[in-house]
């Protein structure tokens, strides 16, 4: 296959490696570049090849895979306009990942020969080499459960090594004084006790674990760009965990800000601006080429592609313009995967054993295409457990009398008043059951509903369709919070929020409306293509026939 000049400086200029070059620098660049192809299942490299160059996918598709310590592999499904193999440039080692064509693939190749000899009119493309090489080994040795499938890392780092020195300091500085103290006690102001050695023995054993804590604290800070969203993920260990995130085609900027100490040390904050608010990837190291490569892969988000699109305008004008007889048959296109209708929301009461027993206490659930959650068993046993107590101290009660320890309660008075009593917590206890059983959250596949009813009460309904959600984030705050993996969810649609509260695997909640939200747009997205297409792509072949129609009268036969 053939390819242009112009086709390879479009491409080149689409590739987030290359993307902040100028039209000077680019063309030079693209005369270098050779073209490579390759059939379905071919190894393009493999694990312990040399590296001699990297590879832009020009098109088809391509698989990645890596050694990673977490499990066997990590897998990448690249798409066209994605690069790898860029680690070449910069390093001779061998490949420590292999690359597989999926389809028939057309590659664009840079060798590392050609790279040097352009090095000098190149800038910025090392910077953008280092943050990319590092941020894929990173990705292959630490666990990122919750990709999707399509969804595979860009960038991933942690915050400026300036911010854990900053962490370790007091820690550090607590031990230095507890030895200080420890030695002047043992050896000047009480020599003839033990109190030096105690408070040494007690005190650099809680140091060191501070000091732990401060490593692990810092190292659970990751900022990851993904081909799908920018996020922030915080953790505080063992008290707080936060996942902030934004689809790529929803921001609206990329900016920087730079405190004075970070002006010394060459850290900075990239402010991720998006239609509601912005989400903030604090104290980075190379914070400009991050924020360069965030708002390249953005631009690249927003972009469609042309060349795949006239491919199939192709194909439907082919069938538009064939024969009655051999056309397929087609029907306008609609929208495959309706939603639930507001309007038909289930809010009737089942039977009671019905209620009772179906689904009983589980937190997740799917049903009719629906993801149902219910808050955690947490905040079922901290509305019941009163109720509970009473009723235990009923019987507790009735149970001493009857064995004749409380021999001055009157028999029947005391039968029928703790009778009473554990009736009430029971009544007491179902109610908080059913009330907790009642708040609902549901993701169906056009929108999510928050439905809280309360028992023999109101019912408040709220919902927003998933392509208006505008930012989800999760919290898990405090102790149980952590030891029980329960936290609360926050979904802004406009200037709305709403929220998915005291929920198990916040995390996993998070994920999913994501993936709902991702299928939704998409499926939105390709109605509006095929509509489009559908209506030009008529228009197109009324006029063709409208022409041959016309050929055919002034030539004195009828048109076919």
């Amino acid at each position: 296959m053939q390819i242009r000049p112009q086709e390879i400086l479009d491409m080149l200029k689409q590739t987030p490696l290359f993307a902040h070059l100028q039209p000077e620098d680019l063309i030079p660049l693209a005369r270098k570049v050779g073209v490579q192809m390759f059939r379905n299942g071919e190894s393009i490299f493999t694990v312990g090849d040399p590296a001699e160059a990297m590879y832009v996918l020009f098109d088809g598709q391509v698989a990645l895979d890596l050694l990673s310590n977490q499990r066997e592999s990590y897998t990448s499904h690249l798409k066209r306009g994605d690069f790898f193999g860029e680690e070449a440039l910069l390093f001779d080692d061998p490949r420590y990942y292999q690359a597989v064509a999926m389809t028939d693939c057309i590659l664009l190749s840079l060798t590392v020969e050609d790279y040097l000899a352009l090095w000098d009119h190149l800038p910025g493309v090392e910077q953008r080499l280092e943050i990319l090489i590092q941020s894929r080994e990173m990705a292959s040795q630490q666990s990122v459960s919750w990709l999707q499938d399509d969804e595979y890392v860009h960038v991933m780092t942690r915050r400026h090594r300036a911010v854990l020195w900053g962490k370790l300091a007091l820690p550090f500085l607590t031990a230095l004084i507890l030895m200080l103290v420890s030695l002047l006690l043992q050896t000047l102001w009480l020599p003839d006790r033990s109190v030096g050695w105690l408070l040494l023995g007690v005190g650099m054993p809680l140091s060191i674990f501070w000091l732990v804590w401060r490593v692990v604290d810092w190292r659970n800070d990751y900022v990851i760009v993904t081909n799908k969203r920018v996020v922030w993920l915080e953790k505080v260990a063992l008290v707080y965990e936060s996942r902030q995130e934004a689809p790529l085609p929803t921001i609206m900027s990329v900016g920087l800000q730079r405190s004075r100490l970070g002006a010394i040390l060459r850290f900075a904050d990239v402010v991720v601006t998006t239609f509601v608010g912005t989400i903030r990837l604090r104290d980075l190291a190379q914070a400009e080429t991050i924020a360069g490569l965030i708002e390249s892969f953005w631009q690249r988000a927003k972009s469609h592609d042309l060349r795949e699109e006239s491919r199939i305008m192709e194909q439907v004008l082919a069938e538009k313009l064939a024969p009655p007889q051999d056309r397929p048959n087609s029907a306008w296109p609609d929208q495959t995967r309706q939603g639930s209708n507001p309007e038909q929301e289930e809010l009737s009461e089942p039977g009671f054993f019905s209620w009772l027993f179906s689904d009983f206490i589980r937190l997740r659930y799917e049903t009719d295409g629906a993801i149902i959650y219910r808050k955690h068993w947490f905040i079922l046993v901290e509305k019941t457990w009163l109720p509970l107590l009473l009723m235990l101290a009923g019987l507790g009660v009735l149970a001493a009398r009857l064995g004749g320890w409380l021999a001055y309660v009157p028999l029947t008075a005391g039968v029928i008043g703790m009778l009473v009593l554990l009736f009430a917590g029971f009544i007491w206890m179902t109610y908080q059951y059913a009330d907790w059983r009642n708040d609902v959250f549901k993701v169906t596949l056009d929108q999510i509903i928050d439905l809280d009813r309360k028992p023999l009460g109101k019912i408040r309904r709220r919902s927003a369709p998933l392509e208006n959600v505008l930012s989800i984030e999760y919290q898990r705050k405090g102790f149980w919070g952590f030891l029980f993996n329960f936290g609360t969810v926050y979904i802004v649609v406009g200037n709305m929020r709403l929220t998915f509260d005291h929920v198990y695997n916040p995390s996993e909640v998070q994920q999913d409306i994501f993936y709902r939200m991702g299928e939704r747009m998409e499926h939105l997205r390709q109605f509006e293509i095929d509509s489009e297409r559908e209506r030009v792509s008529e228009w197109i072949a009324s006029y063709h026939r409208k022409t041959r129609q016309a050929e055919g009268r002034r030539g004195g036969f009828p048109a076919e």
